[in-house]
């Protein structure tokens, strides 16, 4: 109407009575149309309700269930002849988004906004404040509204959700506003938020994932208004996707069990909507960018992703989207990209990120199949205890040794980067630099353990023939029942230096085996043991031994530490060495035959050394680094080992010493929550293979001068605890 205007004679100059005419009838043809839809929805919806409960559906969901897996076995064996081919080509693990991508890689997207801006932690407060939504349901379902005029397709669907489902709907400013109070009236729990136009879906969702948005819940779906209008089956690919995430409640309640029970499985997409390295375009340098933001890396041959962008996740690959610190300006302005913008790139990221975190991805008609498969799998839940560092506290002997009031956090304080990406220093997060001589840091500590799946920590002890160092903890604990802690004890016995190695080079104090000292060993031990929180196994205290193969007469003295136990009314002690290692003496037959079991500790042994110091930007020194991501592939989860003792897995969630070897550091670059995910999933799985009484070990809960640590941190939150639990919690 107003471009036939254009034609003749400008607005101003139009006879308003016929203007106005024009209007009233253009007004009654929207009038007329809109009954028509509204008339047709109807009829819609009673078609398919009737389709949903009619006797010749649920006969032919066999049918379509077959049809789906004949469509499965045939893309994967395109997959298969791939990935044998590449196969032989490879060594080593990828080193593919470590680091950012040299300039010259990316001048085709000289501009974009995502290469060119460094990564910088978002302060909270600058954040755009977005209301914090209201979580009622385990299931969240989020929805992006561009195209309002769609919008009906994705509100009949929901219509099939099996239970109650928290909305979340983003409308595009100066677009979709105008069904704000449509969806309101139709869907009354939806919160909507009205949101700029930047980065189409994509950045809705992480500006979702910035505010936490995705916490608490079991399962979330991500819909969209999409048309794709370059595409002439445009519309017909959007109700192929959302009848494929949304196609019957029996279907979403499949999928609903898998996201809620698998540990393995993170995205469900719509059938024949997973896509691979043939739809890389002009994205991989963007994926590349994003990669090494945390940084981790990824295999390009390997790329399995839900094209459309539409499909059902576990909440844990959404919260990873904030790890990112992307906000709008990561975006660059709307331009009908079809290809190589931010938005593409984090639509494949988000299948990168959830291989990489060790968790599968398969089409909605896989479910069946997967929930079969999942009912024979095991079910037990290993426990698993982390190593807990009681240094944070002043003591006479470090002011003597290192100066007045020294704990580790001057260390973590003084670090300095190593090269171009080096994340020094440290920063702690919500916990701060803690004094460990405050109980109340304790209680803290305990309360976001158990909240994300930690069930103990086992605690260094360092007793030196009788003296004890860095024990404060330790007794505030034992004076204080009310701390919901559960503990055990690992000796720490190896003889401290000043290099911080426990080497005989530089000694501050001496680890020595006098006569008798097995007995005032076990004489400090017992009121440790005798605590109701301290941890057992088969009913037994477990009891940690960091260097077995330097104590004097090992035999001899676990033996006898486990009759006295036993005399004591604890039932015997549970007793497990740490596996030896390069610098480890080893094990000697009668030592091996008192132990109960070994305990892997990373990095000492049993992981994968790749070294990436080649590719590290403007390395200040001689110091080697190496891949966390190639420690994990090739990390040893053999559960028995020598003497036939079982091993129970250790993983850690990083390593760099640097805050207290500077130059002479050993650095695993690429320590972060998506591939600590994967490690800790494959060690839960070998530690439920090994036997009764699964257990894990995590090294450590706050080892923050060396790099390993569960606690919060200024950059990733709690994202090592959020991977802790998507692990263990699932189970």
């Amino acid at each position: 109407m107003w471009s036939d205007l254009g034609k003749g004679a400008s607005v101003e100059h139009a006879d308003p009575e016929a203007l106005l005419e024009a209007l009233r009838e253009e007004n009654d043809e929207l009038r007329a149309r809109i009954s028509q839809l509204e008339a047709g929805l109807d009829e819609y919806r009673r078609q398919m309700a009737s389709v949903l409960t009619s006797a010749s559906w649920r006969v032919s969901a066999p049918l379509r269930g077959v049809a789906g897996k004949v469509r499965m076995t045939r893309r994967n064996a395109r997959k298969v002849g791939r990935r044998v081919l590449e196969r032989g080509r490879r060594s080593g693990t990828s080193t593919l988004g470590l680091f950012p991508p040299a300039a010259e890689t990316f001048l085709e997207w000289v501009d974009s906004p995502l290469l060119t801006a460094p990564l910088e932690l978002i302060a909270q407060e600058s954040r755009p404040v977005l209301p914090t939504p209201v979580r009622q349901n385990k299931v969240l379902v989020v929805a992006h509204v561009y195209y309002p005029e769609v919008w009906t397709d994705i509100e009949d669907r929901l219509a099939r959700m099996p239970e109650p489902y928290d909305l979340l709907v983003t409308l595009v400013r100066g677009r979709a506003e105008s069904i704000e109070q449509r969806i309101k009236r139709r869907l009354p729990q939806a919160q909507i938020l009205i949101v700029e136009n930047h980065g189409r879906d994509m950045g809705p969702l992480i500006e979702l994932a910035n505010r936490r948005a995705f916490d608490g819940y079991d399962a979330v779906l991500k819909v969209h208004t999409k048309r794709s209008i370059h595409r002439v089956d445009g519309d017909a690919w959007r109700v192929q996707l959302l009848d494929g995430v949304l196609e019957s409640p029996e279907s979403i309640r499949r999928t609903l069990r898998l996201l809620r029970e698998d540990p393995d499985l993170g995205i469900v997409a719509a059938p024949d909507s997973l896509r691979g390295p043939e739809t890389w375009g002009s994205d991989l340098e963007l994926v590349t960018a994003l990669a090494a933001r945390y940084p981790f890396a990824f295999d390009r041959d390997a790329l399995l992703y839900p094209s459309g962008s539409m499909y059902w996740c576990k909440p844990w690959v959404l919260q990873r989207l904030a790890d990112l610190q992307l906000t709008t300006n990561h975006f660059a302005p709307e331009a009908d990209h079809l290809d190589g913008s931010t938005a593409h790139a984090l639509e494949r990221f988000v299948g990168v990120l959830a291989q990489a975190g060790g968790l599968d991805q398969i089409e909605t008609s896989e479910a069946p199949s997967r929930l079969q498969r999942l009912k024979r799998k095991e079910s037990a839940r290993p426990r698993v205890l982390a190593f807990y560092l009681p240094q944070y506290h002043q003591i006479p002997e470090n002011d003597v040794w290192w100066g007045e009031g020294f704990t580790d956090w001057v260390n973590v304080r003084k670090a300095e980067p190593l090269y171009d990406g080096h994340l020094q220093p440290l920063a702690p997060g919500e916990l701060g630099e803690y004094d460990l001589s405050d109980p109340a840091v304790m209680r803290e500590q305990a309360e976001l353990a158990k909240a994300y799946g930690v069930d103990g920590f086992v605690m260094h002890h360092y007793w030196f023939d009788g003296k004890t160092l860095l024990d404060t903890p330790l007794r505030n604990l034992l004076a204080d029942p009310t701390i919901d802690f559960p503990f055990a004890l690992c000796w720490a016995n190896e003889s401290w230096t000043r290099s911080w190695d426990g080497l005989e080079n530089d000694v501050l104090i001496s680890q020595t085996y006098p006569d008798g000292w097995a007995d005032r060993f076990y004489n400090d031990l017992l009121p440790a043991l005798r605590d109701p929180r301290y941890l057992k196994v088969q009913g037994k205290p477990v009891l940690v031994l960091y260097r077995v193969g330097q104590i004097r007469q090992a035999g001899k003295a676990i033996e006898s530490w486990k009759k006295r136990a036993k005399a004591d009314g604890l039932g015997g002690l549970h007793v497990l060495g740490v596996t030896p290692s390069r610098d480890f003496e080893d094990l000697s037959a009668s030592a091996a035959s008192a132990l109960d079991g070994l305990v892997r500790f990373p990095p000492g042994s049993g992981i994968g050394l790749q070294s990436v110091a080649s590719l590290a930007p403007n390395r200040t020194g001689g110091q080697d680094i190496y891949s966390y991501d190639a420690c994990i592939d090739e990390a040893d989860l053999a559960t028995h080992g020598p003497h036939g003792l079982r091993i129970h897995p250790g993983v850690m969630p990083g390593w760099d010493n640097t805050p207290r070897r500077r130059d002479e550091a050993y650095v695993f670059h690429g320590g972060n929550p998506v591939s600590f995910r994967r490690w800790l999933g494959e060690a839960a799985h070998a530690a439920v293979r090994g036997g009764t009484d699964p257990l894990v070990f995590v090294n450590a809960w706050n080892e923050w001068a060396e790099g390993a640590h569960l606690e919060p941190d200024a950059r990733f939150s709690r994202g090592n605890l959020e991977s802790v639990a998507d692990v263990r919690l699932a189970r």
